[in-house]
Formats: C-alpha cells, structure tokens, sequence
C-alpha cells in the first residue's frame, strides 16, 4: 500500500500519510455486519509537510455501532499527552463508514468543528478521514476543518519527495 499525499487549502502545505496509518485504516475496514471503528492521528511537522505518522487503534471501552462510533474520550486525552511528550501531535480523528464511497454525516462535521473550538491547540485545521469499506482500493474522504469550514482534500503526486523512507 502506497502512502498518500494531500494539498491542505489556502497554502503551501501538504498532508502526508504514511503507509503504516494507512494500513491502520485498512485492517479496520467495515466488513459484512461490522460496527464502525476509529481512532485519533498523531504527526510531526517538517513544513511545509505534516506527516501524519499514527492513528491509533480502537479501544475496547468505545462505543461501537453499525453507524456510529464514540470514542473513550478519557482515554483519548491520555493519549494525547503521551504522544505530546515524544513529539508528536495531535491533528484529528479517523473512523470508518459501511460504504464504499465514504462522506461524512451532519454528525461528523459538527463533531471535527466542535473539537477544533474546543481544543487548545495553534493548528489552523484538524484533519477529518473517513474510510471507505472498499477492501480492493482503500477508498478515503480527507477533509480539513477550521471550527467553521471544512475542507475536502485532494490527493497529489510526488509523493516520494515527502517521504522518509516510506
């Protein structure tokens, strides 16, 4: 599996994802009668690129539906500090839909705003993944949001230029 490069809107930057998240992304594919799963991304920066380097597993206390996922936020802002004190920050959510095409619900939108507002943090988006349940090519919706817009990205090439070792 191939990482990917995205465009972040109004400037020079791009998001990269690794090929371990999205291998992340893939072992959670809703299947058959699976119930959504998630997770938070964690990156570093070494602008003009935001490589997104981990997306952390479900945990067995989320809550988990056909439809919907809610996270364990307690164990979330653990998380965060964790990786915070090895370098790595938080950028945004991941989590999973049972259609091939995947787009995002009212929900979904107003949640990745809500936590951009809410957050204490110098970013001017979070990033939003949705992954499609295509299992023959990894089919993912890559939005940013700045607590008011959200932002669809889309994917560019030279992805070898942003890489390290990836």
């Amino acid at each position: 599996m191939n990482s990917r490069l995205y465009g972040l809107p109004n400037s020079e930057h791009k998001l990269f994802l690794t090929r371990e998240v999205l291998k992340i992304f893939s072992d959670y594919l809703q299947k058959d009668i699976d119930s959504e799963a998630g997770g938070l991304l964690f990156a570093e920066f070494d602008f003009p690129v935001i490589r997104i380097i981990e997306a952390s597993s479900p945990e067995s206390s989320d809550r988990r539906w056909r439809t919907l996922f809610i996270p364990n936020r307690i164990l979330q802002r653990k998380l965060i500090k964790q990786r915070f004190k090895k370098g790595f920050h938080f950028v945004g959510e991941w989590h999973t839909h049972p259609e091939a095409e995947p787009n995002p619900s009212a929900l979904d939108l107003e949640s990745t705003a809500e936590s951009f507002l809410k957050s204490d943090h110098e970013l001017n988006y979070f990033i939003m993944v949705i992954v499609g349940n295509k299992s023959e090519k990894l089919n993912l919706w890559v939005s940013a949001h700045d607590g008011s817009n959200h932002y669809r990205l889309k994917e560019v090439s030279c992805r070898s230029k942003y890489s390290k070792n990836d």
